[in-house]
């Protein structure tokens, strides 16, 4: 039989993740972590949610910029 799932320990995956890290002023990063602990998260997960949050808004389209060259169409 193959095992699945945690195989009965520790927290599930929550799927293919990849580390996007940065730095902050130290009373900053102080306030993140009081906040995150309050809301019963990690820091890591709360960043995450915000940035998601965030990210839903944004329309990558409009936000290019990139114009086409200006090229005529071979006839």
């Amino acid at each position: 039989m193959a095992a699945t799932g945690n195989r009965g320990g520790g927290r599930r995956s929550k799927g293919e993740r990849r580390l996007v890290g940065t730095r902050m002023p130290v009373a900053d990063a102080d306030k993140l972590a009081a906040v995150a602990e309050a809301q019963g998260m990690t820091v890591s997960d709360y960043v995450a949610q915000l940035v998601t949050k965030h990210l839903s808004h944004v329309q990558l389209d409009k936000i290019s910029n990139q114009e086409a060259l200006p090229i005529p169409q071979a006839s």
